[in-house]
């Protein structure tokens, strides 16, 4: 009997990207995640398909991506509208923590930093008062890093939710990398490609035990000259990524970014023609995180 697939969706608006990637349509977006969202639990039923993954009783964060800045970020109304749709479940605002290492950053980027008012999402940063790294280091292969507490103590289990950029030294910027953002060091693993200290950061027991769903922002794509915004070598798809595996995610993105490249006359992320190395890594024995292979990935594009 053959193993069953890692499946992974692409969705787009029917009309194409919704407004505009910069200023999303919330009522789109959410119409989008659900969409996907049913489509990878094979199930008719937004309720049905958010219990795949999560119970009414989870306290779920929605690891973000901030970095670059409010031109390359993860889209505010992407993470409410995921935060919304939460409430099929049963899950209360106060349940919902959107979260990313810094307070500057997502500030800057249009989120609202929240952590009192019981009747909203809340928003935090690992650098606010009374959050913080762990004390402790926690180990895995070649990395040893304090993870945020935010992930640690605060969330049961999370939705990790990258963006889809180039980026210089690694290859792209996805749903591995993304969580670079949950560690206090991540400074120290950018040598060799980030090869293997991504995968070993995401082999961590605490990350690969609570991430239970990638939702990929592939509205604005960064598709040279990454990681910083480069106004010049943007697109804007209006696509979102769904998927219960990181690798194989990645994979797609990097094989979509791939193509973007190749359109507007750029070689391919690697010399090579491959995958970053770190996603081949995660894909391997020791990590196993997910397929990179595409033959056992199950990609299906849905319009609205």
């Amino acid at each position: 009997m053959a193993a069953e697939r890692s499946r992974v969706v692409l969705v787009r608006a029917k009309k194409g990207p919704p407004a505009s990637a910069a200023a999303p349509d919330a009522t789109t977006l959410r119409e989008m995640v659900e969409h996907g969202l049913r489509e990878l639990a094979d199930t008719p039923d937004v309720a049905a398909a958010w219990s795949r993954y999560f119970t009414r009783d989870d306290t779920i964060g929605i690891k973000v991506n901030c970095l670059g800045g409010p031109r390359i970020c993860t889209s505010p109304a992407l993470a409410e509208a995921t935060a919304r749709s939460l409430s099929a479940l049963g899950i209360q605002p106060k349940h919902v923590y959107v979260w990313d290492r810094s307070a500057r950053e997502l500030a800057r980027c249009g989120y609202s930093l929240n952590w009192k008012d019981p009747g909203r999402v809340q928003c935090v940063a690992t650098d606010i008062q009374g959050v913080d790294y762990e004390r402790d280091l926690s180990v895995f292969g070649s990395i040893g890093s304090r993870l945020s507490r935010v992930l640690t103590s605060t969330v049961s289990a999370q939705i990790n939710m990258p963006i889809l950029k180039d980026h210089g030294i690694c290859g792209i910027t996805g749903a591995l990398k993304n969580m670079f953002g949950a560690i206090h060091n991540p400074n120290k693993y950018h040598e060799d490609r980030c090869d293997p200290f991504i995968a070993d950061v995401n082999a961590l027991p605490q990350i690969r035990k609570k991430n239970r769903l990638v939702i990929f922002d592939a509205l604005r794509i960064q598709y040279n000259g990454g990681p910083g915004f480069k106004p010049q070598w943007v697109e804007e798809p209006g696509w979102i990524l769904l998927s219960e595996d990181p690798v194989a995610v990645d994979t797609v993105a990097a094989t979509l970014l791939d193509r973007i490249r190749k359109k507007h006359g750029l070689p391919p992320i690697e010399k090579d023609g491959g995958l970053p190395a770190y996603i081949r890594t995660a894909a391997d024995r020791e990590h196993a995180l997910g397929t990179a292979r595409w033959e056992s990935i199950d990609f299906r594009e849905k319009t609205l």
